[in-house]
């Protein structure tokens, strides 16, 4: 018998409607995992596995893991360049 999907799951800790705000502030660009993870008092792991579709990717709107994953690798580069210029 397959297990239940996103809040429906015995062990979920966040609600369908909470993973989509998790989306929708982290492509907005304003927020960390820290901050998501503050924000809706979770582990930093599991802002990762949503943001990275890890998780509860039954909830993904046509085109969200793409432009989630755009997001990512924009953020990961101004990342990159912002400690290359401190040396």
């Amino acid at each position: 018998m397959p297990s239940a999907e996103g809040e429906l799951n015995a062990r979920a800790i966040l609600t369908d409607a909470q993973v989509g705000e998790i989306k929708e502030l982290y492509l907005m660009g304003e927020h960390s995992y820290t901050d998501l993870a503050r924000i809706f008092r979770v582990r930093k792991t599991t802002i990762q596995q949503v943001i990275n579709t890890d998780r509860w990717d039954h909830l993904l709107e046509p085109g969200q893991a793409e432009e989630l994953a755009r997001v990512r690798e924009q953020r990961h580069n101004n990342h990159k360049l912002k400690h290359r210029r401190r040396q």
